[in-house]
């Protein structure tokens, strides 16, 4: 996997944590800091996309435009 470099600030209290999570578990602190990033993206995504469904779940158009499509797939299949 490629990799780049980068700078950044963070408080303390939380590298201090990642730290001695790293060493506890035999990993480290990157592995930790890249693992609990992928988790945020995996969260944000699926809040986003229900946040997108709801909104859509409003639009009687939309709705509407979607049930169509639904009938096409079952069409194909």
């Amino acid at each position: 996997m490629k990799t780049v470099t980068f700078t950044s600030t963070i408080n303390p209290t939380i590298l201090k944590w990642a730290t001695e999570f790293a060493e506890k578990t035999d990993k480290t602190r990157r592995d930790i800091l890249e693992e609990a990033l992928l988790e945020y993206k995996k969260t944000r995504s699926r809040e986003l996309l229900k946040k997108s469904f709801l909104e859509v779940a409003k639009s009687h158009e939309d709705v509407e435009m979607a049930e169509w499509g639904m009938d096409d797939y079952a069409q194909i299949i």
